[in-house]
């Protein structure tokens, strides 16, 4: 009997899109799906280490970059559109050709808006109901346009819990819904499946681990901060640069290490080597590290509207500390960190048995 067959594709704009398909797809390869998944560059390389069953086809991502000033990003973003909207039309077309040639039974698109079929069941992966504009005049109407094409879609799946216990805050959990079907899906996190008290072992500890990842030139830029501030102050540290096809960027001296990247099991060590964990706090990586414990530093990509009220939220909440890169001085946050009163957050873990009810509901 042939396998149903699910084509998901992530966007590019940061390495959290493709990493929270990784939990997703191992659990419709375990409900016996044939996994189809277009991407490109550094979500094709960690998906593959990831996922050595699954079929890859080459699309190309939106390929977004931001401003080296977080107050010019409107402004790149902007510059940016006919490219997005390029984007959008070319993924479109692509999959109709595609479906034609090898018949998908399903579609996922994790935030990419061209990505589905009027004759296939299309579902849409997002933590963001509410996208922050970075002009809170233009939020509801942004808001509006994108309900509407949601309607394109048979289902929106979000990565969070519904109700007050969340960890989006508005951003998922607003009061005007979309009018297609809507699945909380609790927290998708690779991570999760690495037992990481075994993982531990006997290792040396270290201050901080540093995770970088994101849209260049911030990403660059919070590597380059990370690396030389540590090293300046002789600190134990390791920094994970997000960089999967780029092996020149391993780094090594007497106190700190820099890693392109890291497979889920290493990253696991190196997190519970760390006493604090800095990051830019998308959100997928806060989902991540949830299960850990960890002290979170969070430095919001500037100009990133998502990333600053995440950050604020998790900062009311207790759950980390939120710095402005602008004036981030590392001394002081881990100073900072160390007598900050941190609390866990909740956590409610992603459940096959959900996700195959949830699929069933889009068949009926």
């Amino acid at each position: 009997m042939n396998k149903a067959k699910i084509c998901i594709s992530p966007i590019d704009w940061g390495l959290g899109h493709a990493t929270r398909c990784i939990p997703l797809i191992q659990a419709l390869e375990q409900l016996n799906y044939q996994i189809y998944i277009a991407t490109e560059g550094y979500h094709e390389s960690i998906l593959r280490e990831a996922l050595p069953n699954a079929h890859f086809l080459h699309l190309r991502g939106y390929r977004i970059k931001y401003a080296k000033i977080g107050a010019l990003l409107p402004w790149a973003i902007f510059f940016q559109i006919p490219q997005i909207i390029y984007s959008i039309y070319y993924e479109y077309r692509w999959l109709q050709k595609k479906q034609k040639e090898l018949q998908f039974d399903m579609i996922i698109s994790d935030n990419r808006f061209g990505f589905y079929h009027k004759n296939v069941p299309s579902v849409f992966i997002t933590h963001q109901l509410n996208f922050q504009m970075p002009y809170a005049w233009a939020t509801p109407g942004f808001q509006k346009i994108q309900y509407a094409w949601f309607k394109r879609f048979s289902a929106c799946w979000i990565p969070d819990m519904e109700g007050e216990n969340n960890l989006s805050g508005i951003l998922a959990n607003t009061k005007l819904k979309p009018k297609i079907p809507i699945w909380y899906m609790g927290c998708l996190s690779r991570l999760k499946q690495y037992d990481h008290k075994e993982i531990a072992g006997h290792q040396e500890p270290i201050t901080f681990l540093g995770i970088v990842s994101g849209p260049e030139p911030q990403r660059t830029l919070l590597e380059n901060l990370l690396w030389t501030k540590g090293n300046q102050l002789h600190l134990k540290f390791t920094v994970v640069a997000g960089t999967p096809k780029v092996k020149e960027a391993f780094q090594q001296n007497e106190n700190a290490t820099k890693y392109p990247h890291l497979s889920g099991g290493d990253l696991v060590k190196e997190i519970n080597r760390a006493e604090y964990i800095i990051c830019r706090g998308g959100y997928t990586t806060l989902m991540e590290l949830i299960p850990f414990e960890k002290k979170l530093i969070l430095i919001p990509t500037p100009g990133q509207t998502e990333q600053i009220l995440l950050g604020k939220i998790w900062q009311e909440k207790k759950w980390a500390l939120c710095y402005d890169q602008t004036d981030f001085k590392l001394s002081v946050a881990l100073n900072e960190a160390s007598q900050f009163n941190y609390i866990k957050p909740p956590f409610t873990n992603f459940s096959i048995e959900a996700l195959e009810t949830a699929i069933k509901q889009l068949t009926l």
